[in-house]
């Protein structure tokens, strides 16, 4: 074995022998051990991804569970209470993927809500709702949903799941960092180690803790959700150094979710990015802007660490060459000719990172925001390009990633060069603070910067959309109290686009 096969082998703590573990016979749990729930997600017009993992000890190593396989029963069913069956099967826990179980049902009607269940020996799961996705060719009247993202277990309580429940969205997209690597200090909550994760064993303990989150085990049971990765959730950028680091994290971030697009065991690539077809209605271009792109970390000449955490630098020429990219060259092609291509009514982009320009002024010099689009200006102007080319469909962007709400109109950017005519909404954490350092200095450039027509960077939630072949009405929902288990929620604005019509206007 080589020196890298080795490295990965060590930090996934796999080995050829686990991954055929021996099969497990008259199995006996002393609890039950779907502690971690169950869900569903990676949604289509005709499918979906049902999931769940046996942990009866989920803080323990391998959650409490030996090296055997399990068999594990699925059922789906047309009503809640699991009378209607019309698809079951088997498949087996196995070590070698933390006993998680992945099932691909193919073959469902479109628009409609199912419901499933899991059972190991005598131990059954909650009952699931899921909900597919309209025909690709229907004539879809209306879409509800959400986008969601950066829940920090140490800061909060992610009461915020709650209140998107209530909401009965179709869907739930979450933008990134499900998890985090590290608490900033924070104590409200106890991660499982101080220490950022770095091995396969300890991104499984960091995943399983999150999973015991009551309002995300609920909000995963109500309602299909589609996932990508964000920096907190796996090392980022094409650096080779870290790839047997970012392969822990990625197997350990597939056995915790409801997705496709994964290999196996200990595999250092994974197909993230989605394309979420709602009819004639709507076309959803769900990004990963974090797997492929090249390095973030540049502008370090005089950067000061105390501004910002060293997040916001002086803008540098190393940001410039027109062949840098934050989605790789497949990538960028893929949407290129999907949002060139498009035929429904809405043509959106989301994307993890903020997408539209945001420059800060600091002693004449202009700063910027490292982990975003202003990052990699070439790559944006080449999906701007692609927007306008578009046959089709009034352009939105939908992105996270910066704890905090947002509402813009690119085309009222102050200078020319970054008047982009897209409006974005930012949704903010659902948990993760976003402290005065990084908040103060854009509420110091907002007067730059006119193209943003709303910013709250104290409060925490989520973005409700509900949009229609006219409107697209997009909701900030902030929770009053995330250190309180049961707290309400309020609406801190209402955003409408018309579609066809330049711009958005506030409503409430």
């Amino acid at each position: 074995m080589n020196r890298r096969g080795f490295l990965l082998q060590a930090l996934l703590g796999i080995t050829a022998t686990q991954i055929k573990a021996p099969l497990a016979h008259n199995i006996e749990f002393s609890v039950n051990p779907f502690t971690l729930g169950i869900a569903s997600g990676d949604v289509t017009e005709s499918s979906v991804v049902l999931w769940s993992r046996l942990a009866p000890e989920p803080s323990k190593a391998g959650g409490g569970m030996e090296s055997f396989s399990v068999p594990v029963q699925w059922e789906l069913s047309l009503d809640a209470k699991m009378s209607r069956i019309i698809q079951r099967g088997e498949l087996l826990a196995q070590p070698a993927l933390a006993h998680s179980v992945h099932v691909d049902v193919q073959d469902l009607e479109s628009n409609r809500e199912y419901w499933y269940r899991f059972t190991a020996a005598t131990h059954k799961s909650q009952i699931g709702r899921t909900k597919t996705l309209p025909y690709k060719d229907s004539h879809t009247e209306s879409v509800r949903f959400i986008t969601s993202s950066c829940q920090n277990y140490t800061h909060g309580y992610f009461v915020a799941y709650e209140h998107m429940i209530s909401d009965r969205p179709d869907f739930v997209i979450h933008l990134g960092d499900y998890i985090y690597d590290t608490s900033f200090g924070e104590t409200f909550r106890k991660h499982d180690r101080e220490n950022a994760p770095s091995t396969l064993a300890d991104y499984r303990r960091r995943h399983a803790l999150y999973k015991t989150d009551r309002h995300l085990q609920r909000a995963h049971a109500a309602l299909p959700f589609f996932t990508v990765i964000d920096n907190h959730d796996a090392i980022e950028d094409m650096d080779p150094a870290g790839f047997a680091k970012r392969a822990a994290a990625y197997q350990a971030w597939y056995e915790h979710m409801p997705v496709r697009g994964y290999g196996v065991a200990g595999d250092n690539h994974f197909s993230l990015h989605r394309l979420i077809l709602l009819g004639d209605l709507m076309q959803i271009n769900l990004l990963d802007t974090r797997q492929f792109r090249d390095k973030k970390d540049l502008c370090t000449d005089d950067l000061d660490t105390g501004f910002g955490f060293g997040n916001y630098r002086e803008r540098c020429d190393e940001l410039f060459p027109e062949n840098r990219t934050m989605l790789g060259g497949q990538q960028e092609q893929w949407l290129h000719e999907s949002l060139v291509k498009n035929r429904a009514a809405w043509n959106v982009v989301a994307s993890s990172g903020p997408f539209l320009p945001f420059h800060l002024q600091v002693e004449g010099k202009q700063y910027g925001y490292i982990g975003a689009w202003d990052a990699y200006p070439a790559n944006r102007a080449r999906i701007v390009q692609a927007i306008s080319k578009a046959k089709s469909g009034h352009p939105i962007v939908l992105s996270g990633d910066v704890h905090s709400f947002w509402a813009l109109d690119g085309a009222l950017a102050k200078q020319e060069v970054d008047r982009i005519p897209v409006v974005e909404f930012i949704t903010s954490s659902i948990s993760a603070n976003w402290p005065e350092p990084l908040s103060q200095p854009i509420t110091e450039n907002l007067d730059h910067n006119p193209q943003v027509l709303f910013y709250d960077g104290g409060k925490r939630g989520y973005l409700l959309h509900e949009v229609n072949k006219r409107t697209w009405k997009t909701t900030l929902r902030a929770v009053d109290d995330k250190s309180n288990n049961e707290s309400t929620a309020h609406d801190l604005a209402t955003f409408n686009v018309t579609n066809g019509e330049p711009g958005v206007r506030r409503t409430s």
